[in-house]
């Protein structure tokens, strides 16, 4: 039993696990005892913390309970299936082909990770629809309420058939999208002020001349981005000039547009010190750009990514980054999701924190 540092699931969430595999691996009881919080933080080398979040989840569920001074016991070793076991569990994709490529998606896969650890505590069966968003709508809504949709990542196209879904009673959860104006059951990271934190770090080096680079706003998490990236800008009295907001057509990588766009600006004799690129992919040709001008980074251009896989600590140089909460984003859609059909109250927007990793691709502008 160990724990995998590497692994996009949350330690506590490994942590469970093991408690549960340990549970059943000795055949204990209702009432049988269980190591210290102490002793399992020590066995699987991770913080009291960790394994104290790991016991308070286990209790809520009702495997263990915890008596003050006594320890902590065995509760029910085989809980009850939930309600949710009577539902048909769904992922529905942007597009077809990603369920086929989950593990190489650097966005769908940790996401997908942590919806898979929940959806094996519960037992819960999946199936796999390979269908786009763009085909929701030819789905008749007659029998629907017998099963549930997780949908990761939708576009505002599918924002339509999502509402009147919701309104005649289609269990399901939106993971990694929501809107600011609508009211449907959504887990997402806090794109918006992540992007205002980005702009003030940058602002704090001592950059007063910034620059976004964006995906197509019709995807949500891009729209939040952009209007973040302003609200940063105005927070730090900033001017945001309009020909260095560059917006891609495509949802998150540069057309030969905007590629055109970015070089204009940086071959301009005042141009940006630093660009706030709101996509990994988008980053990345951001820095290919800048170093087929001649620039350096970090030392004639500081740029900040969102999203951080494991390639962002090994480009040259290594990329400052957004870092979002993906396994926990799907794991937190799969209890909300468990939550709707068991008729709890919940927020029905739930926004979860981002981190900024701070790396060599970032430094205080060159004095000119």
């Amino acid at each position: 039993m160990k724990v995998n540092w590497a692994s996009h699931v949350p330690r506590f969430e490994q942590v469970k696990q093991i408690i549960r595999q340990f549970i059943r691996d000795n055949n204990l009881r209702p009432g049988d005892p269980l190591p210290s919080e102490r002793e399992w933080a020590r066995k699987l080398r991770v913080s009291q913390m960790t394994v104290n979040r790991a016991f308070k989840e286990l209790e809520r569920e009702g495997v263990v309970t915890r008596l003050v001074g006594r320890g902590t016991f065995v509760l029910n070793a085989h809980p009850q299936p939930s309600i949710a076991l009577r539902h048909h569990l769904t992922f529905v994709f942007r597009f077809a082909n990603i369920a086929e490529n989950l593990e190489q998606n650097l966005y769908y896969g940790p996401v997908f990770q942590g919806a898979q650890s929940a959806l094996a505590e519960l037992g819960c069966p999946v199936q796999f629809w390979k269908i786009g968003f763009d085909q929701l709508s030819s789905l008749p809504v007659e029998g629907l309420t017998q099963r549930a949709f997780l949908f990761f990542a939708p576009t505002d196209d599918a924002l339509p058939t999502l509402k009147s879904w919701w309104e005649v009673g289609v269990p399901f959860v939106v993971i990694g999208a929501s809107w600011n104006d609508v009211e449907l059951p959504c887990v997402d990271s806090d794109n918006f002020n992540a992007a205002v934190e980005v702009v003030k770090f940058l602002a704090k080096l001592g950059h007063r001349r910034i620059a976004l680079v964006v995906g197509n706003r019709r995807v949500p998490n891009n729209r939040d981005r952009y209007e973040g990236f302003l609200a940063g800008m105005r927070c730090c009295s900033l001017s945001a000039h309009n020909e260095w907001l560059i917006e891609s057509e495509f949802t998150s990588t540069l057309t030969e547009a905007s590629v055109q766009q970015l070089r204009e600006i940086l071959k301009s004799r005042r141009r940006p010190t630093a660009i706030f690129a709101a996509g990994y992919h988008l980053a990345a040709g951001t820095l290919k750009c800048a170093k087929e001008l001649g620039l350096k980074v970090p030392e004639d251009l500081s740029i900040v990514a969102f999203d951080d896989p494991p390639s962002a600590g090994y480009l040259d140089p290594p990329l400052t980054t957004v870092r979002q909460p993906l396994a926990e984003l799907g794991r937190r859609g799969v209890f909300k999701l468990i939550a709707i059909l068991e008729g709890w109250q919940e927020s029905l927007v739930e926004k979860l924190a981002t981190e900024l990793i701070v790396r060599a691709s970032t430094a205080p502008p060159a004095q000119k």
